[in-house]
């Protein structure tokens, strides 16, 4: 059994099934264990915001005029760039995932509070399953579909598993024997988690978003915007001139701009977000993940690497800055881990420094 892709217009994709599925879903329409026919995957604006996405979905799929009872999701990505199909089968058992990637929205489970949601972005997967599944095998197969999308990301340089709005459906006829379990050393887990790994992969470079980042990418996937640095370094902002707030803040916008592509912060930043992915997870020998979330006056690794930025950047006087910066945390400093805030003020207490003596 084969599913059927198309494109009823050009903001949307229409899976069907070739026979009635059960599935179970975390989609805007049609959510929960349910039975489908289909799934209707549309494209919106990249500032789209509605408190009723389902009724926007409902009216498209009217207006479509779509038989039978059909999922929903959302993206904005460009659909018909990013659709990725791959179908995986070994003997009598297939497996076909659809993905639609965007990433600009990727971050790391349980950071998402910290600054907020930052922009559009989501992955989108949809796994059709020639065999019937328990409702349990379901479930674990929705277990082993996240894996593999963590995995791939993991594989494509991304410091996060996901984004905050992805959504997975995974369906199946309901009829004929009924395979229990979907986890990775079953045939049908191994067949999902290589299709859905391939299809997300191939997603991403085709909305070209693979690839190496830089720091500040890597500092927005932790929910540090460079608006949010911005607005750190003007609360202890010293004037020394007749420039206006938004005079420096551009200013240091236009600094940072600067340093993006250089090989050396690139490193040392990254290193640090690596140092704190290690300390909350308790792999840091010497330190349990509980003392290091308290942040232990003993470990002066953080002050090291903020102190090597700050020097880097501005010499003395941004070691001189970083160290006011670090001390009073301000906005989004206070919110970080152990290493990331050193990061944040060693950046913002460096670029600071280099304004200062400009003016």
């Amino acid at each position: 059994m084969e599913v059927d892709v198309s494109f009823p217009d050009e903001n949307c994709v229409l899976i069907t099934f070739p026979v009635e599925c059960k599935a179970i879903s975390s989609s805007v329409l049609e959510p929960g264990v349910t039975k489908i026919d289909g799934v209707l995957i549309l494209q919106v604006p990249i500032d789209y915001s509605s408190d009723t996405p389902e009724e926007d979905l409902s009216r498209t799929i009217e207006k479509l005029k779509l038989g039978g009872r059909i999922a929903g999701l959302m993206t904005a990505a460009n659909v018909r760039k990013v659709l990725t199909v791959k179908r995986h089968s070994l003997d009598d058992l297939s497996v076909t995932a659809i993905v639609t990637a965007g990433t600009s929205n990727a971050l790391v489970a349980g950071d998402a509070p910290i600054g907020g949601f930052r922009s559009a972005g989501t992955i989108n997967i949809v796994v059709f399953i020639d065999k019937t599944l328990t409702d349990g095998g379901l479930v674990n197969a929705v277990v082993t579909a996240t894996e593999a999308k963590c995995i791939a990301l993991r594989n494509l340089g991304f410091d996060a598993g996901g984004t905050s709005s992805d959504a997975v459906i995974i369906a199946c006829p309901d009829n004929g024997g009924k395979l229990r379990y979907a986890g990775p050393a079953t045939r049908v887990g191994a067949l999902m988690s290589r299709a859905v790994r391939d299809a997300l992969a191939e997603s991403v470079f085709k909305a070209g978003e693979a690839g190496s980042r830089n720091f500040l990418d890597r500092l927005r996937e932790r929910g540090v915007s460079l608006e949010d640095m911005a607005k750190a370094a003007l609360e202890l902002h010293a004037p020394h001139s007749e420039m206006s707030s938004e005079e420096v803040e551009k200013l240091f916008m236009d600094e940072v701009g600067k340093l993006v592509d250089d090989v050396n912060l690139n490193a040392l930043i990254s290193s640090a977000i690596h140092l704190d992915d290690l300390g909350f997870s308790g792999r840091i020998h010497g330190v349990s993940a509980e003392e290091f979330r308290r942040d232990p006056v003993h470990i002066l690794a953080d002050e090291i690497i903020g102190m090597a930025i700050a020097d880097y950047i501005a010499g003395t006087r941004g070691i001189f800055n970083y160290v006011r910066y670090d001390r009073k945390k301000p906005g989004i400093i206070s919110s970080l881990g152990p290493f990331l805030d050193d990061v944040v003020a060693s950046l913002i207490g460096g670029v600071m420094s280099k304004i200062y003596s400009k003016r």
